[in-house]
């Protein structure tokens, strides 16, 4: 990912808040001459290991364990005007967030397992006093429908674009100006990626 010295974040911690609180990602990946692309939530379990789930029916079910594949998780972002900044000589950007995981994907093949997966996923978007999966026959035969992988992570790339490059008066104005266009979102993280 292409990205100047001033955007890329290397914080493991910051990657992995990112991550958790942007969790549906895009997967793509090379197959037979061709890009595939699905979206997906991935999130990281208790164990420490990142884990996602399709149907069986999705190309990336039979994607080769072997080949690299590229997870990118996309968070706030805006439309920049040369009219945000204090100065004067800028031209319109975009300022955004991204991460990107590139590894392999490792296939889990035991049901049991796949069910301990499944029943934790829910019980990261539900919560502890959340629905709970039913411990039913009927719940748990559809884990045969699902292909739940683990990602074998090899490199991580994120980038945070929002301004750092410019200076304090500019930031500044930058982030009143996003929060006067209804972009309050995107200020927030923008006045937090500015402290790091």
């Amino acid at each position: 990912m292409y990205s100047l010295e001033a955007f890329k974040i290397t914080d493991e911690n910051i990657i992995d808040e990112f991550i958790s609180n942007n969790p549906f990602a895009i997967l793509t990946s090379e197959n037979h001459g061709k890009i595939e692309v699905t979206h997906l939530p991935i999130n990281r379990f208790k164990d420490g290991k990142l884990y996602g789930h399709l149907s069986k029916t999705n190309i990336h079910s039979n994607i080769n364990e072997t080949k690299e594949v590229c997870f990118i998780f996309n968070g706030g972002h805006a439309y920049i005007s040369p009219t945000y900044y204090e100065t004067s000589f800028n031209v319109p950007t975009w300022n955004y967030s991204a991460v990107h995981i590139y590894g392999n994907i490792k296939y889990i093949n035991d049901n049991k397992k796949v069910w301990e997966l499944l029943t934790e996923t829910t019980e990261i978007y539900e919560g502890q006093n959340g629905w709970k999966l039913p411990q039913e026959e009927r719940f748990k035969n559809l884990t045969k429908f699902l292909s739940f992988f683990e990602i074998n992570v090899t490199n991580i790339e994120a980038k945070f674009k929002f301004n750092q490059n410019k200076s304090k008066e500019d930031i500044e104005k930058v982030i009143q100006s996003l929060k006067d266009n209804n972009q309050i979102k995107v200020a927030n993280f923008m006045e937090y990626i500015i402290k790091l």
